[in-house]
């Protein structure tokens, strides 16, 4: 039985390949026979063996037909050397008893239970196959739901993204998507900018244990010295540490942070970095390339959105601010202006205006050129930003004239405040056709009462003052007339 148990583990070609062989062997062997003229007659015997092992491989339809072919074989052959009609009648007789006695043999109860532990085993291994297969699926499945969430959030985020115009919201929104979507065990998420336009630079670190976003500083992982950091600006490219104990690049790094697993990808703006996203772990083997791979996709959202931020600022500032002397243009000026008027009224906070100009700027511009002109007037700028506040409102108002709003500002600061104006301008020295020259201001102050009717009303109020200065000389500083003089 465990002859026919090896026998049957055989592939179905090999079966075949062993019983014909055995067919082949018996005929080579009586073909070999009669041409020598031996006895024909006890090698034909050897066809039985054939005849066994395909009862036992191949099933008794395919043995029939076997003996079928074995008996015009050996006719043939018996037939070739004359032989008598009794070597015929026995071995005719002789396979056929043979074929009986094996067709019996198959149908008892050990033979049958012998096809049924085969079946029984054939079945089990089917089964287990099966549930291989289902596992496969479950886990291919379950893959799938992960990209499907991770790659919905990244959609989400640039949705988001892009009705986000400040730097901080960019820069909040990224940094709890990210931790929400990888959430590993101990996760650490950073996020660095090195756009000087921020004034500092902005981070977010989220705890994966916690349940809210919580911002602070974190020294050691915004600095961009440290060895981890300083390989990503050194090499501009995604750095993956799946154990940092093991990485050979690191591992004369001491780190006191208890770093193993790590995750930085740079935000790349064409050759320019903007700063990078930092994923890290106190447990080895936390992330994956997929990981990585991912946290690309989301740098390059970062960057995008970013510059569209930088690209709204810039346009905003366009819009609100002169292009030469960079001060606020009119129209938003007067915007803000009646803004704070509103709230002085309000809340009865004192609130000065002044209006400026330029002493003779037309006949300086016309002698020495517009181009020194267009300096004239940076000058006078760069003045006014360094001497006001910088919460009070600084702008050019039209050709060679200038107005500042001083907020919670009596009349007798805004009086210093001119004056010291008035004065710096006339110190300036301007170099003209290889001469020094100098250029004065005059100015008009306007202090707020409730009895104006509009932010009109407040700005002619100075600027009739600033006539007045005119007309007394100009390079002065005159204070409007009183206030119901407007009603």
């Amino acid at each position: 039985m465990n002859l026919l148990w090896n026998l049957e583990k055989l592939k179905t070609f090999q079966k075949w390949i062993l019983v014909l062989t055995s067919c082949f062997l018996a005929e080579t062997a009586c073909y070999l026979v009669a041409q020598k003229g031996g006895n024909i007659f006890s090698v034909l015997f050897l066809f039985y063996l054939p005849l066994g092992l395909s009862a036992v491989l191949l099933g008794m339809n395919v043995t029939l037909i076997l003996v079928g072919g074995a008996v015009i074989l050996a006719c043939l052959n018996l037939w070739a050397v004359s032989a008598p009609t009794w070597y015929f009648v026995t071995f005719i007789s002789g396979l056929t008893f043979n074929y009986l006695c094996w067709f019996r043999w198959t149908q008892n109860k050990e033979f049958q239970q012998f096809h049924y532990q085969k079946a029984q085993e054939e079945l089990d291994l089917s089964i287990n196959d099966g549930h291989l297969a289902n596992d496969k699926v479950k886990i291919a499945h379950q893959s799938n739901l992960v990209k499907i969430q991770r790659y919905t959030a990244l959609n989400e985020l640039a949705r988001s993204l892009a009705m986000t115009f400040k730097t901080q919201d960019v820069v909040v929104l990224l940094i709890e998507t990210i931790s929400k979507t990888f959430m590993v065990p101990g996760g650490v998420y950073t996020l660095l900018l090195f756009d000087s336009s921020v004034g500092k630079a902005l981070h977010a670190v989220r705890y994966s244990v916690d349940t809210e976003m919580e911002v602070r500083l974190n020294r050691e992982r915004l600095n961009p010295e440290e060895a981890f950091n300083a390989w990503v600006v050194s090499q501009t490219k995604t750095l993956f540490i799946g154990d940092a104990a093991n990485d050979f690049r690191f591992q004369n790094f001491p780190t006191e942070n208890k770093v193993r697993s790590l995750v930085t990808a740079p935000l790349m703006a064409g050759n320019e970095m903007l700063g990078f996203i930092r994923m890290e772990s106190c447990f080895p083997m936390a992330f994956r390339q997929d990981d990585a791979r991912l946290l690309s996709n989301f740098c390059d959202l970062a960057t995008v959105a970013l510059e569209h931020v930088a690209l709204y600022r810039q346009t905003i500032e366009l819009a609100i601010t002169d292009g030469l002397t960079g001060l606020y243009v009119q129209r938003y000026y007067k915007e803000r202006a009646r803004d704070e008027v509103f709230r002085a009224l309000e809340h009865k906070l004192p609130l000065c205006l002044m209006m400026i100009d330029v002493d003779n700027f037309k006949s300086y511009n016309d002698r020495y050129g517009h181009l020194v002109g267009d300096r004239v007037l940076k000058i006078v700028a760069q003045v006014l930003k360094e001497t006001v506040r910088t919460v009070d409102l600084v702008a050019r108002y039209g050709g060679e004239e200038f107005s500042v709003l001083l907020l919670k500002t009596p009349w007798e600061g805004a009086q210093t405040v001119a004056e010291r104006i008035r004065q710096k301008v006339s110190e300036q020295e301007i170099v003209a056709s290889q001469q020094t020259t100098h250029v004065t201001v005059s100015i008009g102050v306007a202090e707020l009462s409730p009895t104006f009717k509009d932010i009109e009303a407040f700005i002619d109020s100075a600027d009739q003052a600033l006539y007045q200065a005119k007309a007394e000389g100009k390079n002065c500083v005159r204070r409007a007339k009183p206030a119901a003089t407007h009603a």
